[in-house]
């Protein structure tokens, strides 16, 4: 039998992006611009659904490199266009869920394009997640965003 435990953790990131804050928060609150970035390395993302609203809801799952499969399942708490997200999360490993979290996503204007700031809140279950590498993935999707954000600067 799993031994239930419990750790909680909070960590914030900040990024500057060259981009105007409603560029950064659409990449956040449009289906195209989301799918752009949002995934984790050599995944194949198999369902993606986003209804970005408060008391909306979004879904993603795909397939790990040894055939696990992650769920994330939000559910959007606050929004204030091109300033601020709230929302709550889980993300199950297989059929088992490891972690709870509340996130918020800033969007300051800064010299011209957007300092993000993002604080996750985590309650990280019975040893299947934790701390250091959710810290660790949410930064690898930050610098996809980026990428994203320069490519589509590059192009207009």
């Amino acid at each position: 039998m799993t031994e239930r435990t419990v750790t909680h953790a909070t960590f914030t990131l900040r990024r500057d992006y060259p981009a105007a804050p409603s560029r950064v928060f659409a990449a956040f609150a449009t289906a195209d611009g989301k799918k752009a970035w949002f995934g984790a390395p050599d995944e194949g993302t198999e369902a993606f659904q986003l209804d970005f609203r408060v008391g909306g809801h979004e879904h993603s799952e795909g397939r790990g490199p040894n055939g696990q499969m992650y769920r994330y399942d939000a559910t959007y708490q606050d929004i204030v266009p091109n300033e601020r997200i709230v929302y709550a999360y889980d993300m199950h490993l297989d059929d088992r869920r490891i972690s709870v979290s509340l996130a918020t996503v800033e969007f300051r204007p800064e010299g011209g394009g957007t300092q993000l700031v993002l604080t996750e809140h985590g309650a990280y279950l019975d040893g299947l997640d934790n701390p250091r590498d959710r810290e660790h993935g949410t930064n690898w999707l930050l610098d996809q965003l980026g990428k994203v954000l320069e490519r589509q600067a590059a192009t207009t």
